[in-house]
């Protein structure tokens, strides 16, 4: 024991001396290059701001170009080529003194409008005689007869609204199906233009044939003309304020179970044109010809807004964070000028239109405010990758920095490995000294007990014989304690080495453990000693090695004996089930919770049962553990200190 410890101090003198040279090797290192970072840090930074400040007047001349090209079309509207509907961009006009100026390219680019244009509403002198009918006489089949020929009259407007006046009477009137013919041949009416109490009619006819599908109950012919309905205003075909818009949208999702759609990018479009139009009395008491940008956030969306003033009208163009991103900024940015700059244009709001976070805590970066450049956007500009732009210093700077880190690598691998294995090495010598010492204790007690019994029937041959019989009876119990811990030693060595062959059968899990507490009294027997059964009679059944079950079970028993002090108490337990349950408690010493989870490991003992000095060798669990894993078993161990014990030999049933 001593010289295996002794054997520890040299490898802990030699780890220390070892990680003193590497430090001051590391130590030397890291100050030569600091003295030429140092060195190389000033005209680096120098460098990096250069080619930022460049970029930067590159990139505002490019941004100022692009915007005053499409700022010039807003003069030739509407003939200038404007964005197809699929472009998230939206050109206006707006009269500076007329409200009803208002146009809009594309055609359908809007989900809702500041203004509705006025449409072909119906008069409402030929509808009175249906609708005293109606509301009156409450005769709703004699108004619908003086309805029906205003459903088939020239006019689309009277048309219009006599058809939705025909389907409310017919739908009172109990002809529910009629009702829905109605709503929706005027659904699919190419009639443009004509509103029933400012809405159009068609939606009007749309929405009431979903309410009517809703009220009877048609779900599946409800979820399809709800979805057309929301599929048709996320198009923009309908001229709608902003209240009727989410009004008719939100009545779709809520027919479809859904939330209401994801039409934040097109709503921030029609709020950016509200907004427009709401401020036009202030743009236009801006000097005639002049032009003005905005850049803003609406519904999480960047909006950039570009208009020019006349006399006459208002002209801009609403752009999405698409369109910004294919016709403004991917064509310069992603050139070849800007490859080792980074950008990130940022809006009113300070919220990044395009691009990556530019500039971290610490980084440098060039900044150019939208009140310098008279762009819509502050730029912020990083470099990209400081060592791929410097080449020679960024080389040197490479080289000296993945030497450091080798050496760093290499100081702290061997460290560990050193600390490792002497670690290892103590540990192993620790272990292996208490387990010769405790097979040692282990074999001199029965050794000793033959020795002296031997020696007293040898040297007193005119014993008794029943005296004589007590003697041979007392090495009989040496012998076979010393032979069971010679086969223990050996099944753990075989163990070990895999070589411990296992006879499968079906076995009877109660009778082999009641065998095997009663074969463990007999031998043991102390006179104080109390065992606990609740075994049933029969069954439950296991698949498993007679012989190892009970090897295993012979050391829980001894385990619990062992370490349950003077007056041993041992409940033994077997529980039907799946997994099936063998289970041995002690009211002894117990485990400490550190020691809990190792306890099953070789040679380990619990620190309780070293200090009460309780003899052992530290392989008896660790046999239990083997055998069950060989079963297909668990081993669970429950304890608290100086409360006892509890392990369970968790087996499959057998089939």
């Amino acid at each position: 024991m001593a010289s295996l410890r002794s054997r520890g101090h040299p490898s802990r003198r030699t780890t220390i001396l070892f990680l003193g040279v590497a430090a001051a090797a590391v130590a030397a290192l890291i100050w030569m290059g600091v003295r030429l970072l140092q060195q190389d840090r000033a005209l680096e930074a120098q460098q990096l701001r250069e080619r930022r400040e460049a970029a930067a007047d590159r990139l505002i001349i490019a941004l100022e170009q692009v915007l005053s090209a499409e700022e010039r079309r807003l003069t030739d509207l509407p003939r200038a080529d404007v964005a197809s509907p699929a472009d998230d961009a939206v050109w206006i006009t707006e009269g500076v003194s007329n409200s009803s100026e208002f146009h809009v390219w594309p055609d359908i680019g809007l989900l809702y409008y500041p203004v509705i244009p006025p449409g072909q509403e119906p008069p409402a002198r030929r509808y009175v005689e249906a609708e005293r009918w109606e509301f009156i006489h409450h005769n709703y089949r004699r108004a619908a007869e003086k309805l029906r020929p205003l459903t088939r009259t020239a006019d689309p407007a009277v048309r219009a609204g006599a058809q939705l006046r025909l389907a409310r009477n017919l739908r009172k009137a109990g002809d529910l199906e009629s009702a829905l013919e109605i709503y929706a041949e005027l659904a699919e009416s190419s009639d443009q233009g004509v509103l029933i109490s400012g809405v159009p009619a068609d939606l009007a006819a749309r929405r009431a044939r979903c309410a009517l599908l809703e009220e009877l109950g048609r779900r599946a012919e409800l979820e399809e003309e709800a979805r057309h309905l929301r599929d048709e205003l996320m198009t923009g075909c309908w001229r709608l304020d902003r209240a009727s818009y989410l009004y008719y949208r939100d009545q779709a999702a809520r027919w479809l179970n859904q939330e209401p759609g994801s039409d934040a990018e097109q709503q921030a479009l029609a709020d950016a044109v509200i907004w427009l139009w709401e401020n036009r009395q202030d743009i236009g008491d801006v000097e005639p010809g002049s032009e003005g940008r905005r850049s803003f956030r609406l519904h999480g969306t960047p909006v950039t807004v570009l208009w020019r003033q006349s006399k006459e009208q208002l002209a801009a163009v609403i752009a999405g964070p698409g369109y910004q991103r294919s016709r403004w900024f991917d064509p310069i940015l992603g050139s070849a000028d800007f490859g080792s700059i980074r950008v990130g244009v940022r809006d009113s709001d300070n919220a990044l239109v395009y691009g990556n976070e530019p500039a971290a805590a610490g980084v440098p970066a060039t900044s150019r405010l939208a009140s310098v450049t008279g762009l819509p956007w502050d730029i912020v500009l990083v470099n990209a990758d400081p060592e791929a732009v410097l080449g020679q210093f960024a080389q040197r700077r490479r080289l000296m920095m993945m030497g450091l880190a080798m050496l760093a690598l290499l100081v702290i691998a061997a460290s560990y490995l050193i600390g490792r294995s002497v670690s290892r090495e103590l540990a192993a010598a620790r272990l292996q000294s208490d387990f010769v010492s405790a097979v040692s204790h282990e074999f001199r007690t029965p050794l000793t007990s033959m020795r002296q019994f031997t020696e007293m029937l040898v040297e007193d041959e005119s014993l008794p014989a029943e005296k004589r019989r007590a003697f041979h009876r007392a090495q009989e119990r040496a012998t076979r304690r010393l032979s069971r811990l010679v086969e223990s030693l050996l099944d753990f060595g075989r163990m070990e080495a895999g070589a411990r062959p296992y006879r499968l059968e079906r076995l009877d899990a109660g009778r082999l453990v009641k065998a095997t507490v009663e074969e463990f009294k007999q031998e043991i027997n102390p006179a104080n000693l109390v065992m606990e059964c609740s075994v049933p009679d029969e069954g439950p059944a296991v698949k498993a090695d007679r012989e190892a079950l009970a090897q295993a079970l012979w050391n829980l028993l001894d385990n619990a004996v062992k370490y349950s002090g003077d007056s041993p108490v041992v409940h033994i337990e077997v529980e039907a089930g799946n997994p099936v349950a063998i289970r041995v408690r002690d009211q002894g010493l117990g485990i400490l919770p550190a020691e809990r989870n190792r306890i099953l490991r070789k040679f380990v003992r619990g620190t309780s049962a070293k200090a009460s000095g309780v003899k052992g060798t530290g392989i008896g669990l660790a046999m239990v553990k083997h055998i069950v894993d060989a079963h297909a078993g668990k081993v669970l161990v429950e304890s608290e200190s100086g409360e006892g014990s509890s392990f369970t030999i968790l087996l499959p049933p057998g089939e």
